[in-house]
């Protein structure tokens, strides 16, 4: 049997908890024949090699898609230990950085109010790794694209800027008149996949924050085309990559 592994960080928060039930729910109903299982690499269980290791001793073909939103620690470590197990076992890349993130993000500006030229500091929750905050920054500037307001990454943890500077920068360009009306206000756009920790600590911080990501359609999407991608054989990922050709 095939089996894709789900794999978010895990949370307390019941609401966070829910979000990621709801995303396996709706991968499993893109991939029918595939089981379809849910992970954790902190805080819930079960835990990511648990997983991992009860598939790989009933010969499941296994693949691992991180709901993580760029590189760090636990795709570097958690992740990479868990694939090395079984040659069974790949695992996708996170689903950061990709287009559709930064248009969910864009949705979610929308519905909460924030018009197209308000500041917006795209909040993530940070790593240490300068290729995970590089990953944020692409995010950054595909929202900025679809947006006139001015769009900047700011970090809940072990990146610069924090998100409070972050904040305190588009304020003062705001006033400038560098960043749209001033009236408009900064918005943080949660670059988050649920309530959690970091969610909460947004709130605190004093603008309007979005709703995260969330169990988006398009999400579950991504997560089928990532697990797809694994499946392909070597020949129809170079098939994939070759230019078509032109009559």
């Amino acid at each position: 049997m095939t089996a894709l592994v789900l794999v978010a960080h895990g949370t307390a928060d019941p609401r966070g908890r829910q979000t990621v039930i709801a995303l396996r729910s709706q991968v499993a109903r893109l991939l029918p024949g595939v089981r379809v299982l849910d992970a954790y690499v902190d805080v819930q269980r079960p835990r990511l090699p648990d997983v991992v290791d009860a598939l790989v001793r009933q010969g499941d073909r296994t693949v691992i898609v991180p709901t993580l939103l760029s590189t760090g620690y636990h795709i570097e470590v958690d992740v990479a230990r868990a694939a090395a197990v079984s040659p069974l076992v790949t695992a996708a890349p996170p689903l950061g950085p990709h287009p559709v993130l930064a248009q969910i993000l864009g949705d979610r500006l929308d519905a909460a109010g924030a018009t197209r030229s308000a500041p917006v500091v795209l909040a993530a929750a940070g790593s240490s790794r300068p290729e995970a905050a590089d990953a944020v920054r692409e995010v950054a500037a595909d929202l900025q694209a679809r947006r006139t307001g001015r769009v900047v990454a700011g970090f809940a943890a072990a990146a610069s800027p924090s998100v409070r500077e972050a904040v305190d920068g588009a304020v003062h360009d705001a006033a400038g008149g560098r960043a749209g009306d001033a009236a408009d206000g900064v918005w943080l756009a949660s670059y988050l996949l649920g309530h959690g920790f970091f969610h909460s600590m947004l709130s605190r911080i004093g603008p309007p924050v979005t709703e995260p990501l969330g169990a988006d359609p398009r999400i579950a999407s991504l997560v089928r085309d990532r697990f797809l991608a694994c499946m392909a054989t070597p020949a129809e990922r170079a098939a994939a990559r070759r230019p078509a050709s032109v009559a």
